[in-house]
């Protein structure tokens, strides 16, 4: 089978858009011949010979022509288009697709409901989202198929090798260490950072004992203070504001040496982070499945979210409020004082979640049965 794919950005070294290298590479995998058009400019180099990767030009009153033409040239040869993210892809693609009869599979995953996803809602042939809510009051509920999401789980895995994960729970326990969370994303008041800088300011710079000595055969536990790393940066020049107080935040609660924001890190040198943290937390207001979380889950790193779109992926328990950091202080505080047998019971519910319903091998595959 042949196809042709349309997404943002096919770039391994990407910090947003990077994660879509590794669909372009399984997908590819696949397939006899694996057509791509990159919205933007990226780094193609390495993927496998049968995958090709046309770059659109930087201006996008260009882009809305040639985009088109590429489809009209490449729809000859390929069995059908796969659009990925964006409903203008499946806009500007529907004309020359439907002029040689090709099939249009649409992914679109967001809470948001305007003129360009209800225009992707007519044209497409199908419509594959991640969870019921990253595609929300659909016209047409037969086009619509819940598929989970496609996290790369050879890349996003636990650190340790098979016999270390097995060896006794004592072993694996941090003795005098920092509890280390990160939360992972763009800055963007959304994404409600200064609620998790406000619960690290309610919890203090205090050492905090958790695990009795003796208690299930466990020795005592403590971790010297909570640090937090923040990994992403502004996309929206507007937004630098918001990113400046928070800093200023910090400074006045006297959290420097416990906060960091680390910046944009390319996908595929996010495990390191996730492997390394005690807790994950997302606090996005996006209102769909957001990968980085499931990717934090892969890892079998603890997790909290107030998104919404989790509340039927995760149990209640690591659900939070929006906007309410003492509820998050007290499920953060909750976390820590847990029993290791506990903690490690729900990091492997975590990652089997991931493997089960969100894993990209198996996505891959729904996806190329959409063309059959």
């Amino acid at each position: 089978m042949k196809l042709l794919m349309i997404t943002r950005k096919v770039d391994n070294h990407d910090a947003l858009a990077g994660f879509a290298y590794n669909w372009v590479k399984k997908l590819g995998a696949n397939l006899n011949k694996l057509y791509v058009i990159s919205w933007q400019a990226g780094d193609s180099r390495d993927l496998p010979e049968n995958i090709e990767v046309v770059f659109l030009p930087k201006n996008k009153f260009a882009k809305i022509f040639i985009l088109p033409w590429e489809v009209f040239k490449l729809a000859l040869k390929v069995d059908g288009v796969f659009c990925h993210m964006n409903p203008e892809y499946t806009i500007l693609s529907w004309l020359p697709a439907k002029i040689f009869g090709k099939r249009i599979v649409s992914w679109y995953t967001h809470k948001q409901i305007n003129w360009k996803r209800r225009l992707l809602e007519l044209l497409t042939d199908k419509i594959l989202t991640a969870s019921k809510d990253s595609f929300r009051q659909p016209w047409f509920k037969n086009k619509v198929e819940v598929t989970g999401h496609g996290i790369d789980i050879e890349q996003f895995k636990t650190q340790n090798s098979p016999p270390e994960a097995d060896a006794p729970l004592a072993q694996k326990l941090k003795i005098n260490e920092d509890f280390n969370i990160i939360s992972v994303g763009r800055i963007s008041p959304t994404k409600d950072y200064e609620s998790i800088i406000k619960a690290l300011d309610i919890l203090g710079n205090k050492q905090i004992h958790l695990v009795k000595s003796g208690e299930a055969g466990l020795p005592e536990v403590k971790f010297n203070r909570v640090k937090l790393k923040i990994i992403g940066d502004v996309i929206l020049e507007v937004q630098r504001q918001y990113l400046d107080s928070l800093k200023q935040m910090v400074v006045a609660m006297d959290l420097g040496q416990q906060v960091e924001f680390v910046g944009w890190v390319a996908n595929q040198q996010m495990p390191p982070y996730y492997q390394e943290a005690d807790l994950f937390i997302n606090m996005s207001g996006t209102g769909s499945v957001d990968k980085v979380v499931l990717e934090a889950m892969a890892c079998q790193c603890l997790v909290l979210t107030s998104n919404e779109a989790f509340r039927e992926i995760l149990p209640k328990e690591l659900m939070v409020e929006k906007n309410n950091p003492q509820k998050l202080a007290e499920k953060i505080k909750w976390l820590m004082d847990l029993p290791a047998e506990e903690k490690e019971a729900i990091i492997k519910s975590l990652r089997k979640i991931v493997v089960n319903d969100h894993n990209l091998d198996k996505l891959v595959l729904k996806i190329i049965n959409q063309f059959k």
